[in-house]
C-alpha cells in the first residue's frame, strides 16, 4: 500500500501530474461515498475492474500513481493495487521487489500492463492501519507524548479499522505498550533498519523513505512502502532514474538529483532519510524546522539520529544493520535508565551535583579516618613532652603537606572528568567511550590516592619525632602502634572513599554515558564486574579494622584500664559496628545500581536473530528498592 504523498514527491517530471480529485468508494463497502465529478474515461476509479481486481476504495496517491484497495475474488483477498501511466516494470524490476520477503516490507505480488487501457499496475500486500504521516499528524495535537500506548493511541485513532484480527501480531503491540516514547522510537526506528538492511543486501536501494511511505498495522508494527524510486543499483547507473521527496534526501543525493547522475547514490541515502524520520517521529519535526529539536531527545537516541544526519556519509553509519544495532543499543541503554531504582534524597542530590559529591566522597572518609588516628596516637602512644610537641608538629606538617597533595592530584582527575560532561548531550560515540573508561577509574584512582596518603605517614610519624626529641623508651612498640594506627586508619578512609566514589559513578555518571554503537549487556556486565568484585572483602575490611583496632589497644595496654583507654576501646568498638552498618548499607546500594548493567546479559539474541525478539525486548527490567 502507498500512503498519500501531498504533492510533495520528485518524480522524473513533476509536470506530469495535475490536480487530484476527490477519492470516493464503492457503494456499501468502506466509508460512505463521497460524490466527485466523474473521472476522464482513461482514469481508474472505484467499482472498474482492472485485471481480475475490482477497485473498491482510493487509498492515496502520489507521483508515480493512485493505489487503491481492491478485491481479488479468485484468491478471495484484498489486496492494493497501485495503477500508473508511467512505464511499465521490466521483468529484472519486478523479480527484485518480488524478492523483498521482509516482515517489515510491504510484499509485491505481481506486475501486470492492463491491456485495455495500458495502464501499469502492481499488486501489493493490503497493510490495514495508516502511515507515519498521520501518526506524527496525531501526536502533534496533543501533549508531547510520554510512552509507547501514545503512539498506539495515535495509530488506533487515525488507523482503518479493517484489519484482521493476529493474535500472534499481539505481542509487537504490548511490547510498544511498555516503551516509553523515545524508547518506541527506538522500536520502530530499528525495525526498519533490519528491513532496510534486507533490502540492501539485495542490492535494492529505496531512495524515498518518509513517513508517508511507513505503514504502521493496527499492532504497532512499521512496514517499509514503495520501493519503486530505485529498484537497485544496477539499473540506477544505467539509465540514471531518480525521484524523491527532497525534505528527507542525503545531501549527495539532492545533488544526484540536480545533476541526474546517481554514482554517488548508496545505501547511506537511505539511512539519512531514515534519520530525518526519526527526528521527526522523536521531536514533532524536521531538523531543518527546528536544528536543535534533538537537545530535548534522550541523548541515547539523539545521538543515533545525529549520526544518521552527517552531511558526510562516511561520518554516518555505513550500513543499515550498524544502524539496526545502534538503535537496539540506545534502547537497551534507555531501558537500564529506566530500570535504576529511583533516587531518595541523597541520589538526588548526588545527581543534581556530581563533581561536589565526588569531591565530598573522596575527602570525608578520610577526614573521619584522620580524627580516629590522631585520637588513638595521642592517647595510647606513651610520649614525654618534647615528644608530644614534635607529634602534634608533625600532625600539622604531615597533613598541611599530604592533604593538599592528595585533594591536588584528585581536583585534577576529576576536572578531567568535570570538563568533558557538559559535551555529553551531543558527545560521538568514542568520545562517551573514552570519558566512561576514565569515570570508571575513578574509585580506584580514589583509593590509590589515600593509600599514598595514609601509609607513608606510619614510618613518617615516628621517624621524625624520633629525630626531632630524642630516641623512645619503647622504640619497637610504639613504631608499631604508628605503623598499626597508621594502616587501620588509612584502610578506613580508603574502603569508604572507594565506595563513596563508585556510588557517585553509579548514581550520576554512569547513566549517562552509555553510547548505543557499541553497547552490548555483556559488555556493560564485563566493565561493571570488576568494579563491584571488591565489595564483600571491603565490607570485611570496613567491620574489621575498628574491631582490630580495638583489640591491638586491649593487648598492649598491659593492664592499664584508664578512663581515656576505656573511651577509646568503646569508641573503636562502635565504630567497628557503624562502620559494618554503613559498609553494608553503602554495598547494597551499589550493587542495585550495578545489577542493571548485567540484567540482559543472558537473554540476548542469539547470533542473526533481531534484538527487538529477545525475550526483554518487550519489557524493561523491573525497578526494586530505592536509592
Amino acid at each position: 500500500m502507498e500512503s498519500p504523498t501531498r504533492g510533495d514527491s520528485l518524480p522524473t517530471d513533476p509536470r506530469d501530474h495535475g490536480p487530484l480529485p476527490a477519492t470516493r468508494v464503492v457503494e456499501g463497502i468502506g466509508p460512505s461515498p463521497i460524490p466527485y465529478p466523474p473521472p476522464a474515461s482513461d482514469e481508474p476509479a472505484v467499482g472498474h475492474l482492472v485485471g481480475e481486481f475490482l477497485l473498491l476504495e482510493e487509498l492515496g496517491r502520489g507521483a508515480f500513481g493512485r493505489v487503491f484497495l481492491a478485491g481479488q475474488d479468485a484468491l478471495n483477498r484484498k489486496v492494493a493495487l497501485k495503477v500508473s501511466r508511467q512505464r511499465a516494470m521490466t521483468a529484472e524490476e519486478g523479480k527484485s521487489l518480488g524478492g523483498l520477503e521482509h516482515d517489515h516490507i510491504v510484499k509485491v505480488y505481481s506486475t501486470f500492463t492492463h491491456g485495455a487501457t495500458g495502464w501499469h499496475c502492481l499488486c501489493l500486500q493490503y497493510v490495514a492501519g495508516t502511515d507515519l504521516k498521520a501518526v506524527i499528524e496525531q501526536l502533534n495535537k496533543g501533549d508531547a507524548p510520554r510512552s509507547g500506548r501514545d503512539l498506539l493511541a495515535a495509530v488506533d485513532a487515525v488507523g482503518r479499522r479493517d484489519a484482521t484480527f493476529d493474535p500472534a501480531a499481539l505481542r509487537d503491540r504490548d511490547a510498544l505498550a511498555a516503551d516509553d516514547f523515545a524508547q518506541a522510537v527506538c522500536r520502530l526506528g530499528g525495525r526498519l533498519a533490519e528491513a532496510l538492511a534486507f533490502a540492501h543486501a539485495k542490492g535494492v536501494l529505496h531512495c524515498d523513505i518518509k513517513p508517508g511511505n511507513i505503514l504502521l498495522s493496527p499492532y504497532g508494527r512499521p512496514m517499509l512502502a514503495d520501493f519503486n524510486v530505485a529498484f537497485d543499483r544496477v539499473r540506477m547507473g544505467e539509465d540514471g532514474r531518480l525521484g524523491g521527496t527532497r525534505a528527507y534526501m542525503a545531501p549527495e543525493y539532492a545533488r544526484a538529483l540536480q545533476d541526474r547522475e546517481s554514482g554517488t547514490v548508496d545505501g547511506r541515502c537511505d539511512l539519512h532519510s531514515l534519520g530525518v524520520v526519526l527526528h521527526e517521529l522523536a521531536t514533532g519535526m524536521r531538523p531543518d524546522q527546528r536544528p536543535d529539536a534533538l537537545d530535548e531527545v534522550p541523548r541515547e537516541l539523539a545521538a543515533v539520529i545525529r549520526r544518521c544526519l552527517e552531511a558526510d556519509p562516511a561520518k554516518r553509519y555505513q550500513s543499515a544493520g550498524e544502524l539496526a544495532a545502534a538503535l537496539a543499543g540506545a534502547w537497551q541503554l534507555l531501558a537500564t535508565r529506566r530500570a535504576l531504582p529511583p533516587p531518595e534524597r541523597l541520589g538526588r542530590w548526588v545527581i543534581d551535583r556530581p563533581l561536589p559529591a565526588l569531591a565530598l566522597a573522596a575527602v570525608l572518609p578520610h577526614v573521619v579516618a584522620s580524627i580516629v588516628n590522631i585520637g588513638f596516637n595521642e592517647r595510647k602512644v606513651v610520649l614525654n613532652d618534647e615528644q608530644k610537641r614534635a607529634f602534634l608538629a608533625m600532625v600539622l606538617a604531615y597533613n598541611l603537606i599530604a592533604y593538599p597533595i592528595a585533594i591536588a592530584i584528585a581536583v585534577t582527575i576529576f576536572r578531567r572528568v568535570a570538563k568533558r560532561l557538559p559535551e555529553i548531550p551531543r558527545a560521538a560515540g568514542p568520545a562517551i567511550d573514552s570519558l566512561r573508561k576514565r569515570v570508571l577509574r575513578l574509585g580506584w584512582q580514589a583509593a590509590l590516592i589515600g593509600a599514598l596518603g595514609w601509609f607513608p605517614g606510619g614510618l613518617l610519624f615516628p621517624l621524625a619525632i624520633d629525630l626531632a626529641a630524642g630516641r623512645f623508651e619503647h622504640p619497637t612498640q610504639v613504631y608499631l602502634h604508628f605503623a598499626l594506627s597508621f594502616t587501620l586508619s588509612g584502610l578506613i578512609g580508603v574502603v569508604f572513599s572507594y565506595l563513596g566514589v563508585q556510588y557517585v559513578v553509579f548514581r550520576a555518571l554512569l547513566p549517562r554515558m552509555g553510547n548505543p554503537d557499541t553497547f552490548t549487556s555483556a559488555a556493560a556486565a564485563a566493565e561493571v564486574r570488576p568494579l563491584v568484585a571488591p565489595f564483600g572483602p571491603l565490607v570485611l575490611l570496613a567491620s574489621a579494622i575498628p574491631l582490630t583496632g580495638a583489640l591491638l589497644l586491649i593487648a598492649f595496654s598491659e593492664g592499664t584500664m584508664t578512663f581515656w583507654f576505656r573511651v577509646l576501646t568503646a569508641g573503636l568498638i562502635g565504630l567497628g559496628a557503624l562502620g559494618v552498618a554503613l559498609a553494608d548499607r553503602s554495598v547494597r546500594r551499589i550493587n542495585r545500581l550495578a545489577s542493571v548493567w548485567g540484567s540482559n546479559e543472558e537473554e540476548a539474541p542469539a547470533n542473526g536473530a533481531s534484538p527487538w525478539d529477545s525475550p526483554r525486548s518487550g519489557m524493561y527490567p523491573v525497578r526494586t528498592g530505592s536509592n
